[in-house]
């Protein structure tokens, strides 16, 4: 690992994972550890680190014992940009190279004159892809850890640093070791890197250096100029830690109007142009592209200090001077392999899903889009990317400074409960309502959003589909879960009674009233719930008082003078399709839009999916036998198909009823297909019999096409849209099956 933390030393300000371009470090128990599969190396969270809690994999140690070992010659590679890094004269710093014990010290620009020449190539040739340039580390591991898919745009071309070590190991006879000095901390990691390891032995920082010097007791001033050791006769190689210097050291035109090459240096354009060639926004071109903005800005840039311009002057400046040419012909090079390959790096991880997101968020009190702050305080760019990193489990909710700051000790206590209280409440919503199909899931989460409403509801569906079960989980779920649920059935009581049912009447208010007179269903469920069952059965004078409670939250007694106010909460259901009564004269269009406020239409048994009736069949089946004290028996694998298949026009409660039947008829363990009632086998025979020998095979295919478009539009309630998605086909497509068929339907 070439950079890890140190235990107990880091204070949580989160800086590192501010300045980490991939979010590879992690957050547990209060200390920042890097996630080493991820990291590439960059190395600006040691510099970012106030603490020093990152320390760097050390080769001053092996290079001290190589420059010991008298059996082994060892050479330095000196980055080009060493000339702006360090104050001093630079053949003053290749003396005191030369006073360690190097015995050569050469420049790594002549290893990328040789590079540049490479990419000239490459230029010359077309391109059917962006090519990114792969001089830089940082770039090659963010490719391979993070951008898989652009493996492939990596120009499969050796650093410099390689290039001009697989060079001076070429020109030495005896056995030598090759020890390279720069400002990138990523270095320390391409020297293992697949198809170059062993190249170069060791790498190290211009502040490793200076620390060798030190403890070696070499003063640079002091030391006498020595020349650097030279293998080409010149070149441009001098120029690659700028802006742009590979293109030039290549004499590649870098105008702004050539649109066949670009330069790409800084964190923030680097990641935008790898997102940019992902999603095939750019076309086919040379990309010169640095993880820093030029080799001179690197992480252990020695001085550091100075400005940009002031560093790049002084590299330009030492490559206009007059070098020594080498003994050497360029044709030496011809023998050199230049190619290198590049292998994925990146393990699969799942991405949270929105629901998932939402509520990681919810934890930090981030419940509505404005809450998502995005300050960055935490380290991440978004409130969602730091989510995403809490669901890996590489950071934690505490890391959100505005949810430090807004709470105390206690609300976080009660917030923690508060989330515990909240899968809970998703755990029993799940044993209630049984399914885990798209459409019970979605019932699902509208119970739950509707227990956290105190908006009306109205449930819509067929009889038998479980509104009041659906209604009692509101309810139960809700603020008001210990307060009263009054439900009526309005279409169980005669119109003239069902006033006084609902409102309560006063001593004398028509002959027969009780003494003292009555309380109404609203006045019993005042702080509580009331649930109005088949609520489109209901007279139009009902309705219209009905519509005046609503708005004005009271309630009269009938015979009564005063008003009382009303804290309810109210659930209506009904079977009918509202619009319809509406446009026939049978409901009020005030009172169905005052109730269509939080709505939701069940789905009929026959219409949801086989594995939540299957999950059904085998939880109402426990239920029937613990209710009623009777042993729970299975079902056969063919008589749950029949089940399955089954219309169902009763819905659950005609599944329910059948299966108390069953448990209590059936004397065997298993309940089979020759113990299901006429009903269920007249619906199966319905079906086509693809086993005909007497039918051609043209027929049946086209008897159970046919049967398949009907089971869709059945399944769909005659929505072509709808069945079209259920078969997975495109709605032209469904809509010539229909012609062929001359099947027709009202919705589409």
């Amino acid at each position: 690992m070439i950079i890890a933390s140190q235990d107990k030393k880091c204070k949580r300000c989160y800086c590192c994972v501010r300045h980490c371009p991939v979010n590879a470090i992690s957050f547990k128990g209060e200390q920042a550890n890097l996630i080493e599969e991820e990291c590439v190396s960059c190395g600006f969270c040691v510099k970012a680190c106030s603490q020093s809690n990152k320390v760097l994999k050390d080769f001053v140690i092996d290079v001290e014992t190589s420059l010991n070992n008298k059996n082994t010659k060892t050479v330095a590679l000196m980055a080009p940009s060493f000339v702006a890094s360090f104050k001093q004269d630079p053949f003053k710093l290749v003396g005191a190279l030369k006073k360690l014990g190097f015995s050569q010290v050469y420049e790594v620009a002549q290893g990328a004159e040789i590079v540049a020449q490479e990419y000239k190539r490459l230029y010359q040739k077309p391109l059917d892809k962006p090519i990114l340039t792969s001089p830089c580390p940082v770039v090659i591991n963010i490719v391979k850890k993070h951008y898989p898919k652009l493996i492939d745009n990596l120009a499969h071309i050796v650093s410099p640093m390689i290039a001009m070590a697989d060079l001076v190991k070429q020109s030495w006879d005896e056995q030598v070791e090759v020890v390279f000095i720069g400002p990138c901390v990523a270095k320390k990691s391409e020297i293992t890197h697949e198809s170059v390891d062993g190249k170069v032995d060791y790498a190290l920082l211009f502040s490793e250096l200076e620390g060798l010097l030190k403890k070696k007791k070499i003063n640079i001033e002091d030391c006498q100029k020595a020349p650097l050791d030279y293998l080409s006769e010149e070149y441009l190689g001098q120029l690659f830690p700028i802006s742009g210097g590979l293109l030039k050291a290549a004499n590649i035109d870098t105008d702004l109007l050539n649109n066949d090459v670009s330069v790409v240096e800084g964190k923030e354009e680097v990641l935008e142009t790898l997102n940019g060639i992902e999603n095939n926004e750019l076309k086919p071109a040379l990309i010169d592209i640095l993880y820093c903005k030029g080799c001179i800005n690197g992480p252990d840039f020695y001085d550091d200090k100075s400005t940009n311009q002031y560093k790049k002057n002084k590299v330009v400046n030492f490559a206009k001077e007059k070098k020594q040419k080498a003994p050497k012909s360029p044709d030496y090079y011809v023998e050199i392999d230049l190619s290198r390959e590049f292998r994925v790096l990146k393990k699969k991880k799942r991405f949270p899903s929105e629901k998932e997101i939402v509520r990681i968020l919810e934890y930090s009190e981030k419940f509505e889009k404005q809450d998502e702050l995005n300050c960055g305080a935490c380290g991440y760019e978004t409130c969602r990317d730091k989510a995403v990193a809490v669901y890996h489990g590489v950071a934690e909710v505490e890391m959100c400074l505005p949810y430090l700051l807004k709470l105390t000790e206690n609300r976080v206590t009660h917030y923690q409960k508060k989330a515990q209280n909240l899968l809970q409440l998703y755990n029993e919503i799940d044993q209630n309502i049984v399914g885990c199909s798209q459409s019970i899931l979605a019932a699902k989460n509208f119970v739950f959003k509707a227990s956290k409403s105190d908006s009306t509801v109205l449930l819509l569906g067929e009889s038998g589909t479980g509104k009041g079960l659906f209604a009692e989980t509101i309810h139960r779920f809700g603020e008001r879960k210990d307060k009263p649920f009054v439900k009526i059935n309005c279409s169980a009581i005669p119109h003239e009674l069902l006033e006084s049912e609902l409102f309560g009447y006063e001593e004398g208010a028509f002959t027969g009233a009780k003494k003292g007179g009555k309380i109404g269903k609203f006045e019993q469920a005042n702080k509580g719930t009331i649930f109005l069952d088949e609520i489109g059965d209901m007279s139009p004078v009902m309705q219209a008082k009905i519509l005046q409670v609503i708005q004005d939250k009271k309630v009269m007694r009938i015979g009564g003078d005063k008003s009382i106010k009303l804290d309810v909460k109210i659930i209506a259901a009904t079977n009918k399709d509202l619009k319809q009564e509406i446009n026939k004269g049978g409901f009020r269009e005030d009172l169905f839009y005052r109730l269509n406020v939080l709505t939701f239409t069940i789905p009929a048994l026959r219409q949801r999916h086989k594995d939540d009736i299957n999950l059904l069949i085998d939880s109402l089946k426990d239920k029937i036998s613990k209710e009623h004290k009777l042993p729970c028996k299975s079902i056969s694998a063919k008589a749950k198909e029949m089940l399955c298949n089954y219309s169902w026009p009763g819905n659950v409660r005609e599944l329910e009823n059948l299966l108390e039947r069953l448990l209590n008829l059936v004397e065997e363990d298993t309940i089979l297909p020759e113990h299901l009632p006429e009903s269920i086998w007249e619906n199966q025979s319905q079906g086509t019999n693809i086993t005909d020998p007497n039918k051609p095979l043209d027929e049946i295919l086209e008897r159970v096409e046919k049967e398949v478009l009907i089971n869709a539009l059945k399944r769909s309630n005659n929505n072509r849209t709808k069945a079209a998605k259920l078969l997975n086909i495109s709605r032209s497509n469904f809509y010539e099956k229909l012609k062929k068929y001359n099947l027709t339907t009202e919705k589409s």
